[in-house]
């Protein structure tokens, strides 16, 4: 009686496991309305990501100070205003020959600089490289971008086949359940066979959740990196078995000692950049020549005491030539230049260590990757293999030559050769992408 009890439970379980798997697929196809590929992903990220704009905002910027700079070439126009008081007396103040009691201006006064000791060509250089390097940014924040909506995109597929793989275990066990119960009832079994099956059943249903779980923690970061404009309901379109091994293969011949992307490229700019400091620094000494002329209103209180028809003009203007020559700062100039010279050089040293790991993480996944695919063409042949030793030896329990330890240990290897495989071909894909992300130029 008590062993009719446990069957009936096991059953109404059996029913259940089946009825929920039957529910999350059927809400599944409900909200999942939105199919999604990876490249229709990378479109709507580049759309909406944020870092983006930022990369984009900064590209504006460097391109705006070096408009401004351009205009540092056309004369420059400032209105100046002064009114000075200089009383003087017999015993007091200043010489009134050169005050004149005061001083009262309003002129515009513009300055035309001729030479500023290459000053302007320099910094414009520096404006051209930061263009350079702000195009660079934004280039590496895209591919960047890219490689995160990969690598998430590659997780949601790969937990959606697990949850695959899984459910054809639960079916195979459900199959073989039934069976083991029915021997069991006929007496030809053991009922701790039905408990052992029971078991692993229950064992690949968790582990079922835990890859819905997955994928869906997947979904929520995937949508979130898509700007949030995409539900988490979406259909994930691709398969992590198919990847362009020509296009592998020719990354692959790319990733040797003459490596070249986009951070090497940057670093270079950016020694050019420091480079030109101190080419700056070295004008310090520099003469400069400038033109300079005013015109408007200038006179003194003195003149402005005199009668209206003894006054001297008050109206006109002046010209001039300005030129500066700094000749002795007590060397700082030079500790400056010293300096910036440093600076270069520590350049130099942090994009040859950049270049050596690069070229050392390029050489790990190339290796990485020819092994994986060795690894998946073993695996194909092994499944292949497990899946016949599965059914035979399950046909064998059914005649009563064999164990239930053996059809369900049979089961496993089927389930973990599947899984294996599954997770080797996302590996291929993650190194793919990664492979993709570094040599981007």
């Amino acid at each position: 009686m008590l062993e009719q009890n446990i069957l009936v439970k096991i059953r109404r379980n059996t029913c259940l496991l089946a009825t929920l798997i039957f529910s999350v697929n059927s809400f599944t196809a409900i909200a999942q309305t939105d199919t999604l590929t990876v490249d229709k992903a990378i479109e709507i990220a580049r759309r909406h990501n944020l870092q983006l704009r930022i990369a984009e905002n900064g590209l504006q910027s460097a391109k705006l100070s070096q408009e401004e700079l351009s205009k540092t070439k056309l004369p420059q126009f400032e209105f100046e205003g002064t009114a000075i008081y200089a009383p003087s007396s017999n015993h007091f103040g200043y010489d009134p020959a050169i005050t004149n009691g005061g001083q009262f201006s309003g002129q515009i006064v513009a300055r035309q600089s001729v030479y500023d000791g290459g000053l302007r060509g320099i910094r414009a250089d520096q404006f051209g490289i930061d263009i350079d390097l702000k195009t660079k940014e934004y280039r590496m924040a895209e591919r960047d971008l890219r490689y995160s909506v990969k690598q998430l995109f590659i997780e949601v597929l790969r937990s959606g086949e697990e949850m695959r793989l899984e459910s054809e275990s639960i079916a195979q066990l459900s199959d073989y359940f039934e069976k083991v119960k029915q021997l069991t009832g006929g007496g030809n079994a053991s009922y701790t066979d039905v408990l052992k099956t029971k078991v692993q059943l229950s064992n690949v249903q968790i582990a079922y959740e835990k890859s819905l779980e997955s994928q869906s923690l997947a979904k929520y970061e995937l949508a979130e990196l898509l700007g949030g404009v995409v539900d988490t309901g979406f259909v994930a379109v691709g398969s992590l078995s198919d990847y362009n091994g020509a296009a592998v293969d020719s990354m692959l011949g790319a990733a040797s000692d003459s490596l070249t992307n986009l951070e090497l490229t940057a670093a270079a700019l950016s020694i050019r950049h420091s480079q030109l400091d101190v080419e700056l620094t070295q004008q310090e000494l520099a003469p400069t020549v400038s033109l300079v002329g005013d015109a408007g209103l200038l006179t003194s209180i003195d003149n402005l005491q005199l009668p209206y028809d003894q006054r001297a003009g008050l109206l006109g203007y002046s010209v001039g030539i300005v030129f500066e020559i700094p000749f002795f700062n007590w060397g700082a100039t030079d500790l400056r230049v010293q300096e910036k010279e440093k600076a270069v050089s520590d350049l130099h040293f942090q994009s040859e260590l950049l270049r050596r790991s690069l070229i050392s993480e390029a050489k790990q996944i190339r290796l990485q990757m020819i092994k994986l695919r060795e690894r998946v063409h073993s695996l194909q042949e092994n499944e292949k293999s497990a899946e016949e030793n599965f059914f035979l030896t399950r046909s064998k329990y059914s005649a009563g030559g064999t164990l239930s330890i053996e059809v369900l240990s049979a089961q496993q290897m089927l389930t973990d050769t599947k899984l294996s495989e599954l997770q080797t071909n996302a590996d291929i894909q993650l190194l793919s992408a990664r492979l993709e992300q570094l040599l981007t130029q």
